[in-house]
């Protein structure tokens, strides 16, 4: 089966084409219109209808299957991919990339490749549980340990609640401990998802890797001690210098199960 696209493009949009593609097929396999093993329409097929470069599509094609939500099979199409199984762990404190390196007695470092203010639309409507178009703080950084790049990390805070954000220059900071001095809100409660991939061109050149190599995807969705979410993060990590360890205890009184990674 081919589902037709139940959606088009807006063409005088900022938005870049491709951007608006993803948003638009993320949100139809989210609400179950696009189901595992429906079979997309062809590259070219899906440019024509769009009014779009045969190229734009690919890359938005490509990005999502990057992501795990297609699968493309050689010389017969491209697939919605099917569900991962999700293994629920129960950590027993939240904390970011920085405070636990620094637990281990580890600097992390970090370029900032882009800072700037975005409109909510699809996923980050969803993840953030803001309205449609309302002003985001995107921050995007490439994070080192010892000088060698370790992962691709790109947050996004809700602007209307954290505006100073947008001016602080977070080179080498911690996102978790500006909030804390800023606007004294911290996370108390997340969703952390981890997905198994292969490294892209663009995403080998940023981590140093080869084209191919293993990486682990990684999304959280943060709540503050009020409920709200404060955060959403994408973060793309090197499966040969991180491992996520899970610990297990028996369930009897004052026991939990707790997760650590490293």
């Amino acid at each position: 089966m081919k589902p037709k696209l139940p959606f088009s493009l807006d063409l005088n949009s900022p938005v870049p084409y491709y951007f608006q593609i993803e948003e638009n097929i993320r949100t139809l396999i989210a609400n179950g219109q696009f189901k595992p093993g429906d079979m997309l329409m062809p590259e070219k097929a899906i440019a024509l209808e769009l009014g779009v470069s045969h190229i734009t599509v690919r890359q938005a094609l490509k990005d999502l299957t990057n992501e795990g939500l297609l699968v493309r099979r050689r010389a017969i199409g491209t697939f919605i991919a099917p569900p991962r199984r999700i293994v629920p762990i129960v950590r027993n404190r939240l904390v970011g990339l920085t405070e636990e390196m620094a637990e281990e007695g580890i600097k992390v470092t970090s370029i900032v490749l882009d800072q700037s203010i975005i409109l909510a639309t699809g996923e980050l409507v969803k993840e953030l549980q803001i309205p449609h178009n309302e002003r985001v703080i995107r921050i995007h950084r490439l994070r080192f340990i010892k000088d060698i790049p370790l992962v691709i990390e790109t947050t996004h805070h809700p602007y209307e609640r954290f505006p100073k954000l947008m001016d602080i220059d977070t080179t080498d900071q911690s996102v978790y401990s500006i909030l804390k001095q800023v606007y004294n809100i911290q996370p108390v409660e997340s969703k952390d998802y981890f997905v198994a991939d292969i490294a892209s061109k663009d995403i080998a050149e940023l981590l140093n890797i080869d084209v191919g190599a293993p990486i682990m995807r990684y999304k959280r969705t943060a709540k503050d001690e009020t409920g709200q979410v404060m955060e959403y993060t994408i973060s793309i990590y090197r499966a040969d210098l991180y491992q996520f360890v899970i610990y297990y205890q028996s369930e009897s009184p004052g026991n939990a199960q707790g997760g650590e990674m490293s």
